[in-house]
């Protein structure tokens, strides 16, 4: 690894709120500074305020993004940070997150989307997600499964394949999902956007 990709992975992720309700965007930013890993770089209350800030020189590392904004949709701003920095990630927390549908263009950058009704700790377990971390490597009996989730299999059909129990199947379930820091629908995700895992290879 070199030394800017090190300093990269130990520096804050700078991170961009794009939320036009006052007081909900205020609560907001006071909980995610708390976040260690997580500097709120700046916010943003409108969607031309967004796009300036996410196509200038210095963009975000990390969008947290509302789709509802009062001069135009939220869509634009994540395609103005994936033009910029390809690299970047995003957090839709949206009152439309029930009828949300990724464009496939922007799945490699979309990594959680939240309800804004939901409890504060969905959000923070996406965004733990976004965090860099090293993770302990998956088993390649870990890796198979893995790959068979991003299909969409269930435990009981993983089990099936694999020649597992399904108890066995649930504890790798697990594993991995404490591994690679995400789990539920976002693990099934990730799953079916990444691929079966090789060592060297996991996000």
């Amino acid at each position: 690894m070199s030394a800017s990709a090190s300093a990269r992975q130990s520096a804050p992720l700078r991170c961009l709120i794009v939320e036009d309700q006052l007081m909900f965007l205020q609560l907001l930013r006071s909980m995610l500074e708390a976040m260690p890993g997580l500097e709120v770089w700046a916010t943003a209350t409108s969607q031309a305020d967004a796009l300036t800030m996410c196509s200038g020189d210095n963009p975000p590392d990390l969008l947290v993004l509302d789709l509802a904004l009062p001069d135009g949709d939220g869509i634009a701003v994540a395609e103005a940070l994936q033009q910029r920095q390809p690299s970047a990630q995003v957090v839709v927390l949206s009152g439309q997150a029930s009828s949300f549908i990724c464009p496939a263009h922007l799945q490699p950058l979309i990594r959680g989307v939240v309800d804004k009704t939901a409890a504060f700790s969905q959000l923070q377990t996406v965004l733990q997600s976004c965090l860099p971390h090293t993770p302990e490597p998956l088993t390649p009996r870990q890796q198979e499964i893995y790959g068979l989730i991003g299909q969409g299999l269930s435990n009981k059909e993983i089990a099936r394949a694999t020649d597992l129990a399904i108890a066995t199947v649930e504890t790798h379930r697990k594993a991995i999902a404490q591994k690679l820091g995400v789990s539920g629908a976002e693990l099934v995700r990730q799953a079916s956007l990444l691929g079966p895992l090789s060592q060297g290879e996991q996000p």
